[in-house]
């Protein structure tokens, strides 16, 4: 990026929930805390975030369901200490006992937050009656039992098999010598132990059980989410389903904001989007409304639902195309964003598609690809729904999902 004046380094791993035995939840997440540490040539967490903050950078980490990003960006002559920070700590952990100790706190209190927010609950209720008693249904960071309960020598054990070369990518943005960055990276990892990594465990999309989820909770609104399931991450239709996602709810031109914000003054904030993996995906319609307005906001929300299936406008399907388009070549300007397009895609999918031929599809989807799309996955028997709220009745609310 020649005209680049930060550089970001990107180290994903595959490690995740979708990859931790039950026993195990949060696994994946505790091993992130436990890297920012210390490591070999940077011993305390002090001097990581010294490190990087010494030269005006920041450093941070991220866990998922199907991998985990380590990332840090920094002035772009300072490359190679990002890379220098970045690597060590991931490669060579410290993993003292009692900075793990201390983790599992913090873990705990992190969880205690989600807890009280009802708008990150909410998202974790969506996922249970999405994916009931598989690895994806349950809190990316685990639960207080089993945080507790995830022995030293397991955790350690975990970052052996899952944090090896053969599991793992480096992806580099900025203005950079790409060889520079090579042959510093393989100085770093030439004493790094190869092993064998866990694949990832069978998650399902739930057929049976309850489609609505509720926790009752005293607050002022009430946060819903509507889930349906969709395609995976490399189906053909993903380009197709991006647009069609965008025009029910992305931004203040979409369909869901201008009726049921503008036109009948029920929300503050609504949207929808898509989490698309490799086994499986999901539609997210969210909002946040007053108590009171439940049912009219969701039976609003669903006929917005019900009417994509009649089709769309070539005027506005152009509009979601130069939309999805814009944003993502604006966002190709960031430094942190291009390492994190390149390297998520090279780990997950071991391809790398650039924003034209991205673009590209955006360009080639029709109206007719819309409307089959919604008369396939817009469909009411597959309606899930969660809500956190002072009021709710299960049985109720699920009377309420219909088109």
């Amino acid at each position: 990026m020649a005209s680049a004046r930060s550089a970001s380094v990107s180290f994903y791993v595959g490690a995740g929930s979708q990859y931790e035995r039950d026993e195990l939840a949060g696994v994946s997440h505790l091993v992130e805390h436990c890297v920012f540490k210390g490591s070999e040539l940077h011993p305390s967490a002090a001097d990581i975030s010294t490190a990087i903050e010494g030269v005006g950078g920041y450093i941070n980490a991220g866990t998922d369901r199907e991998l985990t990003v380590y990332y840090a960006k920094v002035p772009g002559p300072d490359w190679e200490t990002a890379v220098d920070v970045v690597v060590d700590m991931v490669c060579r952990p410290r993993f003292d006992r009692d900075e793990l100790e201390k983790e599992r706190s913090v873990i705990l209190e992190e969880l205690a937050q989600i807890e009280d927010s009802p708008y990150q609950l909410v998202g974790e209720l969506m996922a249970e009656v999405m994916w009931r008693d598989t690895p994806l249904g349950r809190d990316i960071a685990g639960t207080p039992e089993s945080v507790n309960g995830i022995p030293y020598e397991d955790t350690v054990s975990y970052w052996r098999s899952q944090y090896s070369p053969g599991n793992t990518l480096v992806s580099v943005a900025g203005e950079i010598d790409p060889d520079a960055v090579l042959a510093r990276v393989t100085a770093l990892t030439e004493r790094w132990a190869p092993a064998q990594a866990e694949d990832r465990r069978a998650a399902p999309l739930s057929t049976a059980g309850d489609r609505v989820a509720v926790r009752i909770k005293e607050t002022e609104q009430t946060q819903i989410c509507i889930g349906l399931p969709t395609i995976t991450s490399r189906h053909p239709d993903r380009h197709a389903l991006s647009l069609m996602t965008a025009m029910l709810g992305d931004g203040m031109s979409s369909r869901l904001f201008l009726k049921v914000r503008e036109e009948l003054g029920l929300v503050y904030d609504i949207h929808s989007s898509l989490a698309l993996m490799r086994d499986s995906g999901v539609m997210q319609l969210s909002m946040g409304v007053d108590p009171e307005n439940v049912t009219q906001a969701l039976e609003a929300t669903l006929g917005e639902l019900a009417r994509l299936r009649d089709g769309v406008t070539e005027e506005e399907l152009q509009r979601a195309r130069r939309l999805a388009a814009g944003r993502m070549l604006m966002g190709m300007e960031d430094t942190r964003a291009v390492s994190a397009w390149n390297g998520g895609q090279m780990l997950l999918h071991e391809e790398l598609r650039s924003v034209d031929e991205v673009n590209e599809q955006y360009q080639a989807v029709e109206a007719d690809d819309v409307a089959r799309l919604a008369n396939l996955y817009l469909c009411e028997d597959e309606l899930r729904l969660a809500l956190v709220g002072p009021s709710g009745e299960a049985e109720q609310l699920q009377e309420l999902l219909r088109f």
